[in-house]
């Protein structure tokens, strides 16, 4: 398995000024990207009754970032409790380095119909209707609007779990893969997987399946910043902001359910079985001061799969694509020369 550090270095003006980030972003990025964005809804495998969907009508919710003589097409899969809107600051650099870019709301998270009345409680019944509507995403929009380019795909943290199981079941859709601190095991804080998932089991025995996880909280509009998992003060702030201003993008907790499903996920995509069904070369990043998942689970993953390779990302928390600015711009060089290496292979290959 291959393995790369990435240091902290200088700023070199590369990503938006962390000083001036709140103003570039509403000034600049988001009419920007407002101007070009196709968003629409998909509907949902295996709909169930009784969801709510707060200000907006049923389905998935989803954005397009076309863009002509593009060199590829990224799909992104976030993480526990984010969104569509979360991402546009890294849409942004992905539209600048020539790269279309897709992501989708997954069930019960930002614009997409929910489960659960309660809008900070992320819901699910089963881990792997994620995967499916991911697929069903891919399929239906992403590969119209990619013209035959290159896939890529770019996964963070739950979306990281997501990303590793479609790969395995999927083996063909995705040139290149990135995982981004992938929620390939839970940090439990000692406590033993076997024994969540007896808690989860027995609360979901109990009718109590779509209550709150007793180690989580509601939505905090004055969440701290040294608690948070993005390493950059301003870009926590910034997202902060707008989720005090809108409801659907103040999902904070786990229901029972999820709790369970996903300590199952990321059991099952470790496995041999699962893991070694990858075709698609793998980089996974890998957050030093992360407290939220296992960097030993994701080192399983590596060594299980034909094509993967490592970064570690040094002083950056579970949200590396949110770090200051001195991680962020050489993580980006890593993302976009791992993405660019598909372009000189099918290069060098029609010589």
């Amino acid at each position: 398995m291959k393995k790369t550090v990435i240091r902290a270095g200088a700023d070199y003006g590369r990503c938006l000024p962390e000083e001036k980030l709140e103003q570039k972003m509403r000034e600049t990025v988001e009419p920007f990207l407002k101007e070009i964005c196709r968003s629409g809804r998909m509907a949902e495998m295996e709909p169930v009754s009784g969801g709510y969907a707060p200000d907006s009508p049923a389905g998935l919710y989803y954005e397009l970032y076309p863009q002509e003589n593009a060199k590829g097409t990224i799909v992104i899969s976030f993480g526990f409790t984010e969104s569509c809107l979360k991402y546009h600051e890294l849409i942004w650099y992905f539209y600048r380095e020539g790269y279309q870019a897709a992501v989708i709301d997954h069930r019960r998270h930002g614009k997409s119909l929910r489960e659960v009345e309660d809008p900070s409680l992320v819901h699910v019944d089963r881990f792997s209707r994620y995967v499916k509507e991911l697929h069903k995403f891919v399929q239906e929009l992403v590969v119209p609007m990619a013209q035959g380019g290159p896939l890529f795909l770019f996964a963070h943290s739950m979306g990281g779990c997501v990303g590793a199981i479609y790969l395995e079941q999927y083996p063909k859709d995705f040139d290149r893969a990135i995982l981004n601190a992938p929620m390939l095991g839970l940090n439990l804080g000692g406590c033993p997987p076997w024994a969540a998932r007896i808690l989860c089991d027995m609360k979901i025995a109990a009718g109590k399946g779509k209550e709150r996880l007793f180690t989580q909280a509601p939505f905090d509009p004055q969440e701290p910043f040294e608690g948070c998992a993005a390493g950059s003060l301003a870009r926590h702030l910034y997202y902060l902001a707008q989720r005090r201003e809108d409801a659907a993008y103040q999902t904070s907790s786990a229901t029972y359910f999820w709790g369970r499903e996903a300590i199952n996920a990321g059991k099952f995509a470790i496995q041999p079985s699962s893991a070694g069904r990858v075709r698609t070369p793998v980089l996974l990043f890998q957050a030093e001061l992360d407290t939220l998942v296992s960097p030993k689970a994701q080192e399983i993953f590596l060594s299980r799969i034909p094509d993967g390779r490592l970064a570690v990302a040094e002083g950056a928390r579970h949200e590396i694509y949110r770090s200051q600015n001195g991680i962020l711009e050489p993580y980006l060089e890593e993302l976009f020369g791992f993405y660019g290496e598909h372009q000189t292979k099918e290069t060098d290959a029609a010589k």
